[in-house]
Formats: structure tokens, sequence, C-alpha cells
């Protein structure tokens, strides 16, 4: 059979002309083909995630803004070792560059690539690669907390982390994380859409959840009730948006000599540099681009200061995904993950403009937006 050689490729316009609207279109373009480190992907499903209509409404340019992605290898590169043509996968496409998920095919690197087994549909695996690594970056790079391929024993000292925005797929993955690491009490914050992040949480081991819609006062007495007398030192603010960092960081400890107090935060938007941040709480964004590049952009808000750690990324995400293969398929850590809760936006590439649209709105409540190819 002879292969394929153009396929259907989605644009993501964040304007159209004077109007704020987002459109797309799709056009035919060459099948793309992989460097030597590279796999091509036929596209099952496509994820979507905020960043696919902010980033580029930002920068005032049309791509295709996909990054999530799950399919089957359609072609590999000279040095790719790990995978093979027929292979079911899902990968981390490097933002902002060609080959992007919102196609036929799409290309990845093999070091941001993991195998699915066929017990996980393509819908759910494309809920997971740069959200969970984004978590993951945030928790045990930029934190340094304990990863859950090397957890911490049952017999430890409580660890509390709080984590706000709890119901968004970020938030419900940096649970799932701590919680095979044994990170122990989780704060976790959320508003609506909770009741699947209550599955995630233990309260045997002082996990908690709490409502933020009383507001940040009253969140936080919520806050240091769930921690009695424990200090904590580490959070994240998933949301990073109104100045949600400025109470987060005042449930935090100030840091010692012995130990940082870390609030990580994830959007580039911001300055964070209010008065109000509590004295002694380090903030630091997350660029999960840096698995890719190795190093943040310049003009970067609160980057970390340690270069040759960043620099050291790609290498951690190789590790980091070897391990999700792993416990995607049930041989590592307990329970085996799933992936985030999604819906299925109906006309495959067609449904991309419908669930830009609705993610920009703010109507992904608890949930990811997911296109799948069969329904071209």
């Amino acid at each position: 059979m002879e292969l394929p050689k153009l396929m259907k490729e989605v644009i993501v316009h964040p304007t159209r002309g004077d109007a704020l609207e987002l459109w797309t279109e799709i056009h035919e373009v060459p099948l793309p083909r992989p460097s030597k480190d590279e796999v091509v992907i036929k596209v099952a499903a496509a994820g979507s995630n905020v960043k696919d209509w902010l980033h580029i409404t930002n920068l005032k340019i049309s791509m295709n803004s996909g990054d999530d992605v799950a399919g089957i290898v359609h072609e590999v590169g000279d040095n790719v070792t790990k995978f093979r043509v027929g292979d079911q996968v899902a990968a981390f496409h490097p933002m902002m560059t060609p080959g992007g998920a919102y196609a036929e095919y799409a290309l990845a690197p093999q070091h941001t690539t993991f195998k699915i087994p066929s017990s996980v549909s393509f819908e759910s695996a494309a809920t997971m690669p740069l959200i969970l690594t984004t978590a993951a970056l945030t928790l045990f790079r930029r934190q340094h907390l304990p990863p859950p391929w090397a957890p911490r024993p049952s017999s430890s000292a409580p660890l509390p982390l709080i984590i706000y925005g709890a119901s968004s797929a970020l938030g419900a993955f940096a649970i799932k994380l701590a919680r095979a690491a044994n990170i122990h009490p989780i704060i976790a914050i959320a508003g609506s859409s909770s009741a699947y992040i209550s599955s995630l949480l233990a309260a045997e081991k002082g996990d908690a959840l709490i409502d933020y819609r009383d507001g940040p006062e009253a969140t936080k007495e919520l806050v240091s009730t769930a921690l009695g007398q424990l200090e904590c030192f580490h959070a994240l603010d998933a949301i990073s948006a109104n100045q949600t960092w400025i109470p987060i960081s005042q449930m935090l400890a100030s840091s010692t000599n012995e130990q940082p107090s870390y609030l990580s935060v994830v959007s580039g938007a911001n300055r964070y540099d209010e008065s109000e941040i509590q004295d002694g709480v380090q903030i630091v964004y997350t660029f999960v681009g840096t698995v890719h590049s190795g190093a943040y952009k310049p003009g970067m808000p609160k980057m970390p200061k340690d270069v040759e750690e960043v620099r050291g990324d790609p290498e951690w995400a190789e590790k980091f995904f070897d391990f999700i293969a792993k416990w995607v398929s049930g041989s590592e850590s307990s329970p085996t993950l799933e992936g985030h809760p999604f819906e299925i936006i109906e006309g495959g590439l067609r449904g991309v403009e419908v669930g830009l649209r609705k993610l920009k709105a703010g109507q992904a409540k608890g949930v990811k937006f997911v296109y799948c190819m069969n329904e071209q």
C-alpha cells in the first residue's frame, strides 16, 4: 500500500481582522519527516491546553499549536531505539515548533514519548503528556521533592504540599504524582468539579480538600486548621491568575537555612513582585519547554538560579517518560496512572476551533478537551 504524501493540518488563528475571535483553517501539507531523534506519529487523538490559544494570542501568530498527541508510530529517526513503527504511544510535542498535534501526523522527540498499553485509550493518553510533565517538573526539579521512582518510605515524617486549583488537570496530576512519591498531607484547594479530586486524596494520611469559594481569608484559616502544628514549605499555584499566588504565599512558612520555601507558578504573564507576598517564600516559574530546550527564554519571570539544573531538564525528562510508560502499564507505583477526565469535541480536526473557543471561554471545568482523528 502506498503511504500518503500529504496530510491535513489545522492552523489556529488568534484573531479575525480586528475581532478577538479565534478561528481555524484546515489545509493540506506534506507529511513531517523525523530528525534523527524524533518519531512521526499517526495521530489518533489530540488534547488541548490553555497555552494552545494563549501563547499564539500573546505572540500574534498563527500555527498548529497542539502539543498533546496520542497515536501510532508511523516513522522513526535514525537514532531512535525505544520505539518501532506500529507502537502505540503518547507524546509531548515541543511547543511553538512545526509538526504539532492538530494534524493527521505529528512529530515528537523520542525522549518525551512513551508507550501506552492497549488497556489505555488514545483519548485518555492524550490528556497526559504536557500537563503531567509540568506537574512533575514543578515538584521534582524546581522544588526538589523526592520523585515517585524513589518514593519516601511509609515511615517518613509528614511533608505537607499545598495545591491550589486542584481540580484542574495540572492540579490533579500533581496530586497523583505526590501520592505516588508518598508526599502527604496534600492540601488540595478547589472550587467546583471537586468530586474527582476527593477520590485521589487519602484522608488517613492527613490529605484535605478545601473550597476556595468562601474567599482568601477563610481559605487560609481552613488550610491552617488542616495543617495543625505542621509547617508547609511547598505549594503549587495551578491557576496563577488574578494574584492567586499572594494568599497562597501567606499559607507557607518562611525559608530557613535548612529548608527553602517554594511556591511554584505556571504563568509567564506576571512578575510576581507584589509587596503582599510572604517574606521568605521563593516564587519559581515552571516553564515546561525546558524539557526540550534546557533553558528558559530571556525575560521570563522568576527563573531558577541554577542554570545547570535547567540544562539537565531534557535528560531528566527522558527518565521521567520511561517511568510514565511503566506507571501507565501498572508495572511501577500504585495505583496505575490514569489520564484526566476528558470531553471529546466532535468533528476531529474541525472540532479544534470549537474546543479552543470553549477553553478560552473558561468552559473546561474539571475536564480536558480531546479530538479524535477517526471522526474526520
